[in-house]
């Protein structure tokens, strides 16, 4: 799975997701984007690019509209727990994007 990480995300979600090889890239890495964007941009390409996206922002992205698949994270997560969440994800057989943000937490 190709994921766009939000500036927020810890390394420790990045690295256990890169882990599992999955194509993870930080927002604030992506030249298009650039480190301060706001989050309709990170959504754009997101959407333009087919990658979902990860956060921890539950603020921003809990309601966002957006059919990029939306992954909010919230902080007290360990790494072990993200990559479980975005495994049972991935074994789902519905598509992600066509759904409300999913909480990794719950899963």
């Amino acid at each position: 799975m190709r994921i766009l990480a939000d500036a927020n995300v810890p390394a420790e979600y990045v690295a256990a997701l890169r882990g599992d090889g999955h194509e993870v890239r930080y927002s604030r890495d992506v030249a298009a984007i650039g480190p301060e964007a706001p989050d309709d941009t990170l959504v754009e390409f997101a959407e333009t690019e087919d990658f979902a996206i990860l956060s921890t922002d539950v603020k921003d992205f809990a309601e966002v509209d957006a059919t990029a698949p939306v992954f909010v994270a919230p902080q007290g997560m360990t790494g072990g727990a993200v990559r479980t969440a975005v495994a049972r994800i991935e074994a789902m057989e519905f598509d992600p994007a066509e759904t409300e943000p999913l909480w990794l937490s719950s899963l």
